[in-house]
């Protein structure tokens, strides 16, 4: 009588890195712990909050391990040392998942060996918000046909605990974009990376523009160092295409200091850069006409990724050494 192959179940580890989150662990941790994996555990680390954070951790049976404020990837590598499973599975704070998340993570992780790590695809978890309709949708956008990115975000993966002793830890230098140079030395390493475009979580995207553009400002400095470092110009987050946007921005904003001599140099560079995203919009308004504004939106978006670099490169003028916790 033939029978079932067993399907492996490899120990996880579920690890959630937080900062000043108390608002929204409750939630998170209540949907994980639910899960239909029978073999998982979960640590949550704190990464020196100042508000009521650890005190809402506790009231869960998770490891709750305290850091002083180091930063997301020291957070992230406290919690990988502790861990016990062979498998990695790292969430943002400010998600919902389903309960069979860790199943289906592991399921996609398995099915290629090559595979380092697999990305769960994210969904809105504040649709009805305007700004957060808009960010998500330009993520759609982006990641539209891409399968197998030569990148990953950090907001909710799977990865094997092996490769950690295989390429290293996250590097606790950078305050941002560790996530790209982590994947750059795992894809290096004959690794690939998978988006699992069928397995949703549910990310609380930022709902002010302020706080949105602020977040790209800071990202876009960081880029810029670290690619300045790295000498890593081109991949497919920063495409030829998404340099002459930038390119075409940060000469808009220079315009401006000239606009009482040559207003029509600057009306051109406005209209030129808007219409660089006139792609992405037209692709937006299939989902409904309020869309419309992803023109003016990513305009604002890539605006303050140009203002970022002009920050990164006084850093650099300066010998400016940002820490992990300049966020």
């Amino acid at each position: 009588m033939n029978s079932e192959p067993e399907i492996p179940r490899p120990k996880v580890t579920v690890i959630t890195p937080i900062y000043n989150n108390a608002r929204m662990i409750g939630e998170c941790l209540d949907s994980l712990l639910p899960q239909d994996y029978p073999n998982y555990e979960v640590i949550v680390v704190d990464d020196g909050s100042t508000d009521n954070t650890p005190e809402e951790v506790l009231k869960y049976p998770v490891l709750l391990i305290r850091n002083p404020h180091l930063g997301i990837s020291a957070a992230r590598n406290t919690a990988v040392r502790a861990a016990a499973g062979e498998i990695i599975m790292t969430m943002d704070s400010d998600l919902k998942v389903p309960g069979d998340l860790i199943g289906r993570m592991v399921e996609g992780l398995l099915a290629d060996e090559r595979r380092g790590v697999v990305m769960a695809w994210w969904d809105i978890s504040n649709p009805d918000n305007l700004i957060p309709a808009l960010i998500f949708r330009g993520y759609e956008y982006f990641v539209r046909q891409l399968e197998e990115p030569n990148f990953f975000w950090g907001y909710c993966f799977a990865i094997r605990k092996k490769i950690f002793d295989e390429i290293g830890y996250f590097d606790e230098t950078l305050p941002l974009v560790e996530d790209v140079d982590f994947s750059y030395r795992m894809i290096e390493a004959g690794y690939t990376v998978k988006i699992l475009k069928d397995v949703r979580v549910w990310h609380y995207f930022r709902d002010s523009l302020r706080a949105h553009l602020s977040r790209h400002l800071r990202t876009a400095r960081h880029k810029f160092l670290y690619v300045r470092r790295s000498k890593r110009f081109i991949d497919e987050r920063g495409t030829a295409t998404e340099y002459v946007k930038l390119i075409l921005h940060l000469l808009t904003l220079l315009s401006v200091l000239a606009l009482p001599w040559y207003p029509l140099v600057f009306a051109i560079l406005l209209a030129l850069s808007l219409l660089s995203h006139l792609p992405m919009t037209v692709w937006s308004m299939k989902k409904g006409f309020k869309y419309i504004l992803m023109m003016p939106f990513e305009f604002l978006t890539k605006a303050a990724w140009a203002l970022g670099v002009i920050q990164g490169m006084f850093w650099l003028l300066r010998g400016y050494n940002p820490s992990p916790k300049d966020l």
